[in-house]
């Protein structure tokens, strides 16, 4: 597992985009994307490789080590009123994450995209307003050992803003979504199920089956709204 930086002054960043949220409870609501660099899994099945497969992505060219002074202001030229921090995985880098938060408009409402690997600092916890908790299922490649932290998804299924999102091949893997759902404590009502999938087509075909396993089990259903709208597009 990859160290948390602990530099407080510097977040390495992927992009920012306008869009979309995709995903999860609040999917349409128009967002500010801050999709940070670097992760602690390597998921096949990854759309977002750019972040952290430096083997086949120029670091130089991908990341950029930005101030978080500059950051503020970009983010705040763009008057964000949802702001999305995605990755890659965004709690490698919490410290500087709390001196982005602290420096920004305190009503803004915030959601973080996290693996649950790692358990939230307390300033992330009181100040993050919802938070989508993927933990990855044996589908992504990953040794269980890497993957599943429940430490971590206890502490997280205790915040009532914390939606558990499971990513889906096939309704034959809910036996072992629902051993994550138990060992985690974590409550149905804030739990969503999601097709995996990379593109539009990926997501019209595997989509039925979850949805019906969703209704079936009195969990959310969540489609991919950025596949379904721009087939996955970068930057959407």
């Amino acid at each position: 597992m990859e160290p948390q930086i602990s530099d407080a002054f510097t977040l390495r960043v992927s992009e920012v985009f306008e869009s979309l949220q995709g995903e999860g409870p609040h999917a349409g609501r128009a967002c500010v994307f801050l999709r940070l660099a670097l992760c602690n899994l390597r998921c096949g099945w990854c759309d977002t490789k750019y972040t952290w497969d430096f083997k086949s992505h120029s670091y130089d060219q991908e990341v950029k080590e930005q101030p978080v002074a500059e950051l503020v202001e970009q983010l705040q030229a763009l008057a964000p009123r949802h702001l999305v921090i995605t990755g890659g995985e965004p709690l490698l880098q919490q410290a500087a994450l709390q001196t982005l938060l602290t420096e920004l408009d305190p009503k803004l409402f915030v959601e973080i995209e996290t693996n649950g690997t790692l358990p939230p600092s307390a300033f992330l916890s009181a100040r993050v307003q919802h938070w989508n908790v993927s933990p990855k299922l044996a589908n992504s490649g990953e040794s269980e050992a890497r993957r599943l932290r429940f430490p971590a998804l206890l502490e997280f299924s205790r915040l009532p803003g914390a939606w558990l999102k499971l990513v889906l091949s096939s309704p034959a893997e809910w036996s072992e979504a629902e051993a994550i759902v138990a060992q985690a404590g974590w409550p149905k009502e804030r739990i969503s199920l999601m097709p995996k999938a990379s593109n539009r087509a990926e997501l019209e075909a595997a989509s039925k089956g979850i949805a019906e396993l969703a209704a079936s089990q009195k969990v959310r259903f969540s489609t991919r709204l950025h596949l379904l709208l721009w087939d996955g597009a970068r930057g959407t």
